[in-house]
């Protein structure tokens, strides 16, 4: 006789395990803040793309494991706060030690902030100018400051995960913009020119140092 009880629990372990080894193999990616208001097929791609992660389950001294991060809701208080290095909150202390570890970080700015930063329909032009001061400060630093839509869309499924560490020992601009891959892994000694980090930023792609025996610097 078939119980169909234990061939019930045997497919759903099957389909755990499966699960398991799917999420091995996406870049991890933390998602900092509520996901309310985001269409259902944004974040549905995003779990496609990433294996997700949240600050409920993942702890703050694991933040080398991580391939991306990324804020939801961005309000300009998180935006100066971490132009200026000002960490008083929980989300600045996390967005301070990303780009402490040169962790990439994408901001979602409100709905409102987008609409201000992003898409110019303020009415105060020095006002915003004044803020894009700060928004142009944390791309240095390896922050950009985008739409949720840009964010999975920009970012093809695997490429964090499948970048092989770059060979030579001098990254150039040529390099960056040959790259197929959104992360390029280089050892710590390698020198990266300033054109190369000029253009990882504006083809949004990012540079991730790593020591000689793979332990990120």
């Amino acid at each position: 006789m078939i119980d169909r009880q234990m061939i019930e629990q045997i497919v759903n372990e099957v389909i755990k395990q499966l699960t398991v080894t799917e999420n091995k193999q996406k870049p991890k990616l933390l998602v900092i803040g509520e996901p309310l208001y985001i269409e259902p097929h944004l974040l549905e791609k995003m779990h496609e793309k990433w294996n997700v992660q949240d600050t409920h389950s993942f702890s703050m001294k694991d933040i080398h494991k991580l391939d991306q991060v990324i804020f939801l809701h961005v309000t300009q208080d998180l935006l100066v706060k971490g132009a200026l290095g000002i960490f008083d909150t929980d989300e600045s202390k996390w967005l301070s030690r990303c780009m402490m570890e040169s962790i990439p970080v994408s901001l979602i700015p409100t709905a409102y902030l987008q609409e201000q930063l992003l898409e110019g329909k303020s009415k105060n032009a020095a006002y915003v100018e004044h803020l894009l001061g700060y928004k142009d400060s944390l791309e240095k630093f390896g922050v950009k400051l985008e739409t949720f839509e840009s964010f999975v869309n920009n970012v093809k499924a695997g490429t964090l995960a499948d970048s092989a560490p770059f060979a030579k020992k001098l990254l150039t601009q040529k390099d960056v913009e040959d790259s197929k891959h959104a992360q390029i892994v280089v050892d710590k000694t390698t020198i990266i020119t300033p054109l190369a980090r000029d253009t990882a930023r504006a083809m949004g792609k990012n540079i991730k140092v790593i020591e000689s025996k793979g332990a990120k610097a």
